[in-house]
């Protein structure tokens, strides 16, 4: 069997790819346990396979960055949180410390889930450079239109420069996101802050937004080969929380009743029809809190405990998604049968046996 030393020669030789390494290292350990058995149909590809981790080398030195970064809050905390021109230095110091990091861990030993928390710390930062920069210290909590546009801006702008040096799929995450805080922004200061009145709407127009985003890289790469599978992964985690709350949210802070919560479970099953043509079960994940809620809801009828309460309904809803999950493929078959010799199926994922 070729060694991981092997590989990753291969890779800093410019032979193959990271991505490329990563499918060969398993492949290989099965040919080396059970070489009668590499076979497609028995070892099958995962379609949402997403690089988080090649080992728990990557889990160490990612332990390594959130103890570092928590050392700089914590030791420079009361300037971080002080507002102003002092948040905008601290957050600019962190900036550059997660740049540099990501030089090494990022750039040159081609490390995920390490990438994919200095990108988060990195947008984060540059958000805080301008949300403090140019506003008065007591407004570190209370932002107005101003700050939400320049801490916006200054994410989407360190973002696009960090995605142009690092490619780390994460971070097209963080620029729709610098988009949507910009638009709510520029809206915010054209209606004076009434925008607030319509969240739901501005959640669920940028809920639509990121999904399309997600759907156009899915489109380019149906049989989920490429990095385009890790972007729209992402993407979809962004936009699913965003529609589902924008369509959901009254419901639980207004008036729930037992029609609120036999229509939620409806909008969580029509989610997870989507999820099901799309195959994103990523998409589903944001509407499981809500399908919690409703069952919760309806079991307070019976006259439950509390703690009966909540037992059965985190066992119903653990039930479910271990079922649609065993069953995803037969349940996939089912909901794509109408769909079948129609051009929308060109642009989705192949259905698998």
């Amino acid at each position: 069997m070729i060694s991981r030393a092997s590989l990753t020669g291969a890779v800093s030789a410019g032979i193959i790819s990271s991505e490329q390494a990563d499918k060969l290292v398993p492949y290989l350990t099965l040919q080396s346990e059970n070489p009668e058995k590499i076979h497609a149909n028995e070892y099958p590809h995962d379609p949402e396979e997403v690089r988080f981790t090649r080992g728990f080398h990557d889990i160490f030195i990612s332990l390594g960055i959130l103890i570092v970064f928590a050392g700089y809050c914590i030791g420079l905390g009361d300037p971080l949180t002080s507002g102003g021109n002092s948040t905008a230095y601290v957050a600019g110091g962190g900036a550059v410390i997660a740049w540099a990091l990501a030089e090494w861990f990022t750039k040159k030993k081609k490390l995920a889930l390490p990438s994919i928390l200095l990108t988060g710390i990195f947008g984060a930062a540059m958000a805080l450079i301008g949300f403090g920069l140019f506003a008065p210290p007591i407004r570190i909590f209370s932002p107005d239109a101003t700050q939400i546009i320049l801490s916006s801006l200054f994410a989407l702008a360190g973002a696009a420069l960090f995605y142009w040096r690092f490619k780390v799929p994460i971070t097209l995450t963080v620029i729709i996101a610098g988009i949507m805080g910009l638009i709510v922004g520029l809206l915010a200061k054209a209606t004076d802050g009434k925008i607030v009145d319509y969240l739901s709407w501005v959640s669920m127009a940028s809920g639509l937004f990121a999904f399309a985003c997600a759907m156009y890289f899915d489109s380019r790469d149906v049989k989920r080969e490429t990095l385009n599978t890790d972007k729209a992964f992402w993407l979809h985690l962004l936009a699913a929380p965003l529609i589902v709350h924008s369509i959901l949210s009254g419901v639980y802070f207004e008036d729930l009743t037992e029609t609120y919560a036999l229509l939620s479970i409806a909008v969580v099953l029509a989610f997870g029809a989507v999820a099901l043509v799309i195959d994103r079960r990523a998409m589903l994940v944001a509407a499981l809190s809500y399908l919690g809620f409703a069952l919760a809801y309806l079991l307070e009828l019976a006259d439950f405990s509390a703690s009966q309460l909540t037992a059965i309904s985190l066992v119903l809803l653990g039930s479910f998604v271990l079922l649609l999950g065993s069953g995803w493929n037969v349940a996939r078959r089912i909901v794509m049968r109408p769909l079948a010799g129609t051009a929308l199926t060109t642009y989705l994922p192949p259905i698998r046996n």
